[in-house]
């Protein structure tokens, strides 16, 4: 299935979810109207398939120089009807992604993981559940299922991006970003459909998006599961009375009290 026609499907991914966490009237806009991919996102997107399905990956490096200019306007069209726009990369992405892939590959760890998934394990698998409490219609998609004979076959692994891939900088991501969410759902979604294959550890393979590309691989500690399934129930539950309900609500219709942050107020008597 391509990324296309997974995002295409019916059912509830992380992605919708970091909507309705907002509320329920911010995700059915999203639904309704998706947005457009952030210059961020498409790196992403790109930097992923180079990685997980390079004999898929299309993207060529665009010519260097202005594209006002007679010799370099020649070459760019030259390469869009050899090899399509789409797939005409500037060169300081090109480069970027280059150098992210040759990163992540070098770390004999994140290799080994990724190795598994597309030698004998599964990369970009889209999953399709029912939960068994709210009947809610689900979706997500793993970017890596390493392979029974690997000695990372209890887990479930994704790749990201990201601006710091220390320890104190990317809990933040963690958090800011619902990774941990993001692992309580495919946990739940691939244990759901492969019972006989039950997986209980979720690694994230994050790679810095400039030089040196460092990489650094997390595994979510049970705190952070918990958490996440903590939110996927709760989230899972407003979406189905949304569902029932027919009401997809945004912040309450009545008046709220509302409290600065403590630090705004710190100078009060001073």
């Amino acid at each position: 299935m391509t990324p296309e026609e997974y995002h295409a499907s019916d059912g509830l991914s992380n992605s919708m979810m970091n909507k309705l966490l907002k509320s329920p009237a911010h995700m059915k806009y999203y639904m309704d109207n998706p947005d457009p991919s952030t210059p961020a996102q498409v790196l992403g997107t790109q930097a992923h398939t180079a990685l997980l399905e390079p004999g898929s990956w299309k993207g060529v490096r665009g010519v260097e120089g202005d594209r006002r200019t007679k010799a370099v306007k020649e070459q760019h069209l030259q390469q869009v009807e050899e090899h399509g726009a789409e797939n005409i990369i500037k060169p300081d992405a090109f480069d970027q992604i280059e150098g992210i892939v040759s990163s992540v590959l070098a770390n004999p760890t994140a290799a080994s993981i990724i190795r598994s998934a597309q030698d004998d394990g599964q990369i970009e698998d889209s999953l399709f559940w029912i939960d068994h409490r709210t009947h809610v219609e689900c979706k997500a998609r793993v970017d890596c299922v390493p392979g029974h004979s690997s000695m990372y076959s209890t887990c479930l692994a994704d790749f990201k991006t990201t601006v710091d891939a220390s320890p104190e900088s990317f809990a933040k991501s963690v958090l800011n970003f619902g990774y941990a969410r993001q692992a309580a759902h495919y946990l739940s979604g691939w244990n759901h459909l492969n019972p006989e294959d039950e997986r209980s550890m979720f690694v994230i393979i994050a790679c810095e998006k400039s030089p040196p590309y460092a990489v650094a691989i997390y595994e979510l500690d049970w705190k952070a599961l918990e958490l996440g399934n903590y939110e996927v129930e709760n989230l899972l539950e407003l979406y189905a009375q949304c569902e029932n309900e027919g009401k997809w609500g945004a912040y309450p219709e009545t008046i709220q009290m509302l409290e600065l942050p403590a630090w705004a107020t710190a100078r009060i008597g001073q």
